[in-house]
């Protein structure tokens, strides 16, 4: 199911389907009585394979909405809006996560008419579409991608702990030998005021 052409616009209630472009304006043809028209302002056109839901764990597009849609009504139509008693009770039975907070009435009964309007023109299955399936792989890669890192780092020993002792013994060494160093010169200088004092008392017995 390709809905990539299939536009809303603002303020009409119908679907188009992109028949042209170009840079300021398009063509396009109401899904309803298939009469085509010019749109200019395409910034403010959207695209349903853009829309989304939102969901209590994120959002679900419309292209998915639709097809749970489908398998869930075995390929018929919703029932009538003026029949559903609780829109958002009959909307869980297609997607049963759905934000209620965020997800109004209105959004609902706008979902429900175009998911009949384009199963009218036969536009909904169960068939990826390319963009969703370039959507599926780059997130199964991204996904593989950060099971990968996060299994490396798992992997991946701890850095060991940098040993002190020995550098605080080098360290110790040299300051060892500064003191005998220091000691031996004082040892001789005393040594040395001995042999001085013995030579004068020597001399004065004399």
């Amino acid at each position: 199911m390709d809905l990539e052409k299939i536009l809303t616009i603002p303020g009409k209630p119908s679907l188009y389907e992109l028949v042209s472009q170009n840079k300021v304006s398009a063509i396009v043809e109401n899904l309803q009585d298939k009469k085509r028209m010019p749109v200019f302002g395409l910034e403010k056109v959207s695209s349903l394979a853009e829309i989304a839901i939102y969901t209590n764990d994120g959002e679900m597009g419309l292209p998915k909405v639709f097809r749970a849609m489908h398998k869930v009504l075995d390929g018929k139509k919703t029932q009538e809006l003026a029949q559903i008693k609780n829109l958002k009770e009959y909307f869980a039975q297609f997607v049963p996560d759905f934000d209620t907070e965020h997800v109004y009435d209105s959004n609902i009964k706008k979902v429900l008419s175009w998911y009949n309007l384009l199963l009218d023109n036969n536009m909904i299955d169960q068939e990826l579409s390319e963009r969703e399936k370039a959507q599926e792989e780059g997130l199964a890669k991204h996904e593989a991608e950060e099971a990968a890192t996060a299994a490396q780092a798992e992997e991946k020993p701890a850095p060991k702990a940098k040993k002190a002792e020995p550098k605080t013994a080098k360290a110790a060494k040299p300051a060892e030998k500064a003191t005998e160093k220091a000691a031996k010169p004082k040892a001789t200088a005393a040594s040395s005021k001995g042999k001085a004092t013995v030579k004068k008392t020597s001399a004065s017995a004399k």
